[in-house]
Order: C-alpha cells, then sequence, then structure tokens
C-alpha cells in the first residue's frame, strides 16, 4: 500500500519510500489510491519518482499523470482528482547574480569570456545560482572563481526580471555591490573566463564597446544606497537559510 501524507491544497503526496517495485503492484496501489481520493474528495495527488523508475512513469502516465517537474535524476507527477484542482506552479525562473566590485584606487572589477562578441569585451562578474544557494555565498563564489578576489557582500543595487530565457523558463538577474578583501587577480575558472582585469571607473563610462545596460548599474551601486541584508532566519526559522533585504 502507497503511504501518503497530506499537503496545502487538499492534495494527497506519496511517500516514496512506500513505492513498490513490482509495477503491477504499484499500478493496483495508484490505481486503490486514485479512487480513494476521489471517495474522499481530494484534489490532486503528488509523486515522486527517479530515472531509475522509468516503468514506473510510464505507468503512472497510462493513469492518467502529467509531468510537474523535472531535474537530471527526479521527476514529479500530479495527478487531478478534481478537473478544477489548484495545482502550483512549476519552477518558472533561473537566478543569476551579477557583482560590481571597486576597489580603493576607483577601479572596477571586469571579467572576459572565452566566448564574447565585438559588442561585449569587457562584463561584470557572475553567474548562476546553484541549487540551495544563498545569494550571498553565488555572488562572493562567482567572483572569486572568475577572478581569484575575495570579495563581500554590501548591498542589493539591481533587479532585471526577463523572459524568454534558457529552456523556454525566465530569468532573474540580481547585481549586488562586493566590497574587494583582496586586490590580486587570479582567475580560477580559467575554462570559461579568458581575462580579469581591474579597470579604472573613467575608462569604463567613457568606453565606447561597453554596454549601456553594464554603465546604468555600475551609476546606480555608485548613486543609490541600494537594499542591505537585514537579517536571516529570524522570521522563518525552519528553512534551511533565509535571506532578508531591504
Amino acid at each position: 500500500m502507497l503511504k501518503v501524507k497530506e499537503d496545502l491544497y487538499n492534495g494527497l503526496i506519496i511517500e516514496t519510500d512506500s513505492i513498490e517495485d513490482s509495477i503491477s503492484e504499484f499500478k493496483n496501489s495508484l490505481t486503490s489510491l486514485q479512487k480513494q481520493a476521489q471517495e474522499d474528495k481530494k484534489s490532486l495527488i503528488w509523486l515522486d519518482l527517479t530515472t531509475k523508475q522509468n516503468q514506473h512513469i510510464s505507468m503512472a502516465l497510462e493513469l492518467g499523470f502529467e509531468f510537474h517537474n523535472c531535474e537530471a535524476r527526479r521527476t514529479t507527477l500530479t495527478y487531478s482528482v478534481k478537473n478544477d484542482a489548484y495545482i502550483p506552479v512549476p519552477p518558472t525562473h533561473t537566478i543569476g547574480v551579477g557583482a560590481v566590485v571597486i576597489n580603493k584606487k576607483n577601479e572596477l572589477l571586469m571579467v572576459r569570456d572565452r566566448i564574447h562578441n565585438e559588442h561585449s569585451i569587457y562584463k561584470l562578474p557572475g553567474g548562476m545560482v546553484e541549487h540551495a544557494d544563498k545569494l550571498s555565498n553565488a555572488v562572493e563564489r562567482e567572483v572569486w572563481e572568475e577572478t581569484g578576489i575575495k570579495a563581500k557582500l554590501i548591498k542589493m543595487v539591481s533587479l532585471l526580471n526577463s523572459h524568454p530565457y534558457r529552456f523556454n523558463k525566465s530569468n532573474i538577474y540580481m547585481v549586488f555591490q562586493l566590497e574587494a578583501l583582496t586586490t590580486e587577480i587570479n582567475v580560477i575558472d580559467t575554462y570559461e573566463i579568458e581575462e580579469a582585469i581591474w579597470m579604472p571607473l573613467e575608462e569604463f563610462f567613457l568606453h565606447e564597446k561597453m554596454s549601456q545596460f553594464q554603465k546604468t548599474l555600475v551609476y546606480a551601486a555608485l548613486e543609490n544606497e541600494g537594499l542591505t541584508f537585514l537579517e536571516e532566519n529570524k522570521f522563518f526559522p525552519t528553512k534551511q537559510h533565509v535571506e532578508v533585504y531591504g
């Protein structure tokens, strides 16, 4: 028998460790659960399966389940018991972080990708936020990997929401200003980054091939107070981590 627990939307979440290895037993249990959920007037059923359970995935699809979201080695499926069942939307965004790092000489930290074009010679260091990352950890890590500079987050400068992005998702690009704790450049990620430099701010703003968007971001870091880090895990103590900016 499949074990379940209730969610916040009048739904049932199937406990992964109760899923039978036998496909025929899994089919019988899942069919019984669907009938019981209808009798109990539940709204939906959640099912998590791994890529090793490909036959289970196929069977669930045959029984009316649909894909909800997917990762490299697991997928989540849902079954709508009611036609108007509310199903929370799957992940819609990727998140990128950029860094404005200015040293005591009034120089801006810039990087040059190995893959670049004539319209973007240098750019602000940054990258993608990984699974379960803190924003602060992500941007500080990306600066370190791309330039070898140790830096500490000061404030949030800007937020850009755009669509479409990779994999037909939207993207949020968050830019932070960081304080440089070291000055000697030593690119760690040489596979992606060809060069990192300290560029005088005056040269940056006058550079014809520097994008106006990047100039706007750096100007915002210099002129605006931005959002500073307020608190972590005070408001939501059960979370793995929480960052509040304001």
